[in-house]
């Protein structure tokens, strides 16, 4: 028997939280027919009696369901927002006691050098966040507006803790308490870009890098490393462009600079190998705009990445 649409919907998220399919349909059951012996919810899920009874046992000890103290036992389900306040609350039990037993294990092991993928934007942002939380003195974050508003808010805790928060920004946004470097052609950079990316180094001690679909629901590449040389050159490589903005706008007035950028720009040529494979496995453009596409610009002209 194939319960309905919504039903199915409930069953599916029940059994997310832990729960067997037979204990998430007899639960389900139970919401619409309340008052109901096992024998009728077996009947109406379409279940042997003997299987239903022992999902009915495991419901009540979870507190899913009430049963009636009599000769005909019959049951009723807690109500969702009951339900669901005891599992978030047991949760956060298990919880701690979990973080108090992983503690007693050990912490990470020093000096692991490699480099991780990760591969869920949950898995992206969590460790994002975790970074961040850890930091003692310096964040310095390279982010798309969708990707940097999903770590804002462990951003600005970081701020209030007297950490340095330094962001190289591709859309106004709030700058309280952070070092923020707005690109100028952030919106022009954002359009030729299919997706968001997200670049986070921490105490120039360990360093995500991340690049994510259109509406942040796929990651095409993330990779997580806490090794002290990657994550300082990284560190040292994104403070350098969050200063370098500030300098390039000085260097349009200024004829002792003009010759550095330039020769800047010829290092970050966009006929790089590289980047054409990042023009053809992400679909950047033609040729004619990879030539503007790249991050740094020119006095008169300019240019992203």
């Amino acid at each position: 028997m194939k319960p309905p649409a919504p039903a199915a919907d409930a069953i599916d998220a029940l059994a997310r939280l832990g729960f067997t399919a037979l204990e998430a349909e007899a639960y389900t059951f139970l919401l619409g027919e309340p008052g109901a012996t096992g024998y009728r919810i077996a009947q109406g899920i379409g279940k042997p009696v003997a299987n239903t009874y022992k999902a009915l046992e495991a419901l009540q000890r979870k507190g899913a369901i009430l049963v009636e103290e009599d000769e005909t036992r019959l049951c009723r389900a807690v109500p969702a927002e009951e339900l669901l306040t005891q599992l978030e609350r047991g949760f956060a039990a298990s919880r701690a006691e979990a973080a108090r037993a992983l503690a007693r294990v050990g912490g990470a092991v020093a000096g692991d050098d490699r480099v991780y993928q990760l591969r869920t934007p949950v898995q992206v942002f969590e460790r994002a966040r975790a970074m961040v939380r850890t930091a003692r003195t310096v964040v310095l974050v390279d982010a798309f507006p969708g990707a940097l508003e999903a770590v804002r808010a462990e951003l600005d805790r970081a701020v209030r803790r007297g950490v340095l928060v330094a962001i190289r920004a591709y859309a106004p946004t709030d700058g309280a308490g952070v070092q923020l470097s707005v690109d100028p052609a952030g919106a022009d950079i954002r359009g030729r870009w299919h997706g968001e990316w997200l670049n986070v180094v921490v105490d120039g001690a360990e360093h995500l890098m991340s690049f994510f679909a259109s509406g942040l629901e796929t990651v095409h590449q993330a990779v997580w490393s806490g090794s002290p040389y990657l994550s300082w050159v990284y560190h040292c490589a994104l403070a350098s462009e969050l200063v370098m903005g500030d300098v390039r706008a000085l260097a349009r007035d200024d004829d002792r600079l003009r010759p550095l950028m330039a020769q800047l720009d010829r290092m970050l040529g966009t006929e790089a190998a590289g980047y054409r494979a990042l023009v053809q496995r992400f679909g950047l453009g033609d040729a004619s705009a990879r030539r503007a596409a790249h991050k740094t610009r020119k006095p008169k002209k300019e240019v992203s990445r």
